[in-house]
């Protein structure tokens, strides 16, 4: 994997992650709330760059570390750049508002965040790895939770509790 791991957004990202991990485990609504505002927060900073400064988004090549991710970088997706990453940040944004909620859009909301974290790890130091891995693991844990109440409920509602199955 290239790319410099040791700088200190790498290295943030990737603590940010075991914190959310541990916090998906021991408050599951809080859990939810931080992914929730982690992809719609992605959203809107994707969206903003993809139009402002879209050639941004070739350098993921040069972190890459499958070669078919490279080459899809590199050719593809390097001549509709704009495109792409509106649709991920249109999807960002889906999968936040649906982590707002319990059944089966929050359900949903898990399993494109799990899918989506996977799919861009091969990025490797691009997603901050293995920082999209913890959070697919962190999806995991609260895809898991059965009774529990929308986050913007929890928090006009502090006394309802959460149950574990």
């Amino acid at each position: 994997m290239r790319g410099n791991i040791f700088s200190t957004a790498y290295m943030l990202s990737n603590f940010v992650a075991v914190l959310i991990v541990f916090i998906c485990l021991i408050k599951p609504v809080l859990g939810r709330m931080c992914m929730s505002l982690i992809f719609i927060g992605a959203s809107v900073v994707n969206a903003v760059i993809s139009i402002s400064h879209p050639e941004i988004y070739s350098t993921y090549a040069d972190v890459a570390a499958l070669q078919i991710y490279v080459d899809f970088i590199n050719g593809f997706f390097s001549r509709h750049i704009t495109t792409f990453i509106l649709f991920i940040a249109a999807g960002q944004v889906l999968i936040g508002l649906a982590l707002v909620w319990k059944g089966l859009p929050e359900k949903l909301g898990l399993a494109g965040a799990i899918i989506f974290l996977l799919a861009i790890s091969p990025l490797g130091a691009g997603s901050a790895f293995p920082c999209s891995l913890l959070l697919a693991l962190a999806c995991i844990f609260l895809i898991r939770e059965k009774k529990i109440i929308p986050w913007p409920l929890s928090i006009l509602h502090p006394e309802k509790k959460t149950v574990k199955i």
